[in-house]
């Protein structure tokens, strides 16, 4: 498992909940992201071709599956 890049990265406060929006690329499937997160309730992405990307969470690592690489995806991370 190799860590996604992450080309850019907005982190916002909304009461006691932080959200992370980022543009990020992923160079196959099974890569990982440590958001600095210590839980992380939900985990949204979207590609920019209409690829599915799922993704498991484990504490504040978010591991991506995809049917390989994902340039510039845009990820939504809402937690604690």
């Amino acid at each position: 498992m190799a860590a996604v890049t992450v080309n850019s990265r907005t982190d916002s406060v909304f009461g006691n909940k932080r959200s992370i929006n980022a543009n990020v690329s992923i160079a196959a499937d099974a890569d990982t992201w440590a958001t600095g997160l210590a839980i992380i309730e939900s985990v949204h992405a979207s590609s920019p071709t209409n690829n599915a990307i799922g993704a498991t969470i484990s504490g504040g690592t978010v591991t991506f599956q995809t049917g390989g690489a994902e340039a510039l995806a845009y990820v939504q991370v809402i937690g604690l």
